[in-house]
């Protein structure tokens, strides 16, 4: 598993701590996740850029490291009009995305895809995550 690299299209959004609510960023984007050079600790590398420059809005690049154990990646289940991912580490410090696949007709808007799943299995077993999290509003 160490050795592979996987990717996921996805957006970013802006978080207003007062509402509480989510917006996503019309901005096609991409994360890749792929083995650290510490892989030997279990480290790996995220990484999301935009794929189109936004209207308006400047975006850059996001580059962290996740820690096993340190970070999670927790769907948002209170969002019913798409898919929400916040990327949470043990520092409170949230990073918030919307995925970009697109849904077959039979799911409703927030279900995740075949793809999507997959990808959050395997973020689950890079992180170590033993039991679904859940995050709320």
């Amino acid at each position: 598993m160490s050795s592979q690299v996987f990717k996921l299209r996805a957006g970013v959004c802006d978080f207003d701590p007062e509402t509480k609510i989510c917006t996503p960023v019309p901005c096609q984007g991409e994360i890749e996740i792929k083995p650290n050079e510490e892989e030997d600790m279990g480290f790996w590398d995220f990484q999301w850029h935009p794929v189109e420059k936004p209207v308006g809005k400047e975006l850059s690049n996001i580059s962290l490291i996740l820690i096993p154990g340190e970070t999670l990646w927790v769907p948002v289940n209170s969002c019913k009009n798409g898919r929400i991912f916040a990327l949470v580490f043990s520092s409170n410090e949230r990073y918030l995305f919307w995925l970009q696949e697109k849904n077959p007709a039979t799911l409703q808007l927030n279900e995740l895809g075949e793809k999507e799943r997959k990808v959050y299995e395997k973020m689950s077993q890079v992180l170590n995550v033993d039991e679904d999290v859940e995050m709320k509003d």
